[in-house]
């Protein structure tokens, strides 16, 4: 029986096990992603802790950052399930491209961080941490819009 004429639950869970080992370092810097703006909404003051957070302090509130990377991983979470569960539906179509888009913008997050703690000149170990997950991201870019490009092509010449 394909997946999709299984109950909506197990397809989920199919559809993301199925896809999940090609798609793990997506998976787990979406739930980072999310991880960290939540922290960022505690009552705690992260920013004001340390040196190394000014900059980003400067350009908006901690807050603001906290939702904007919340709903980021949330979008990017959301596109991985597409991607796994409905890719045979016009809509699942389209999600290698939004793949691609959600990494791109999880790559300015991990941008803002790697340059507010490089231009901060406080030592701190996130200088390890977040130019790797930028990285790691970028590579992400590259993967989902190569999937872009074989989907295109696969609609492409399925059309008369």
């Amino acid at each position: 029986m394909p997946h999709r004429d299984k109950p909506l639950p197990v397809r989920l869970y199919l559809g993301i096990h199925d896809h999940f080992p090609a798609r793990r370092s997506e998976w787990v810097l979406a739930c980072i992603l999310i991880a960290w703006g939540w922290i960022l909404l505690k009552p705690a003051d992260a920013c004001a802790a340390s040196p190394a957070w000014a900059q980003m302090a400067a350009m908006m509130g901690e807050e603001a950052w906290g939702k904007l990377a919340i709903s980021i991983g949330a979008f990017r979470l959301l596109a991985l399930i597409i991607n796994g569960t409905f890719s045979r539906t016009w809509y699942g179509r389209w999600s290698p491209h939004v793949r691609a888009l959600a990494s791109f913008l999880t790559c300015f997050l991990w941008f803002q961080i790697s340059f507010g703690l490089w231009n901060s000149d406080a030592a701190t170990t996130g200088l390890a941490v977040y130019p790797g997950l930028l990285v790691l991201d970028a590579m992400n870019i590259v993967a989902a819009t190569r999937d872009a490009g074989s989907m295109d092509k696969a609609v492409s010449d399925d059309r008369p």
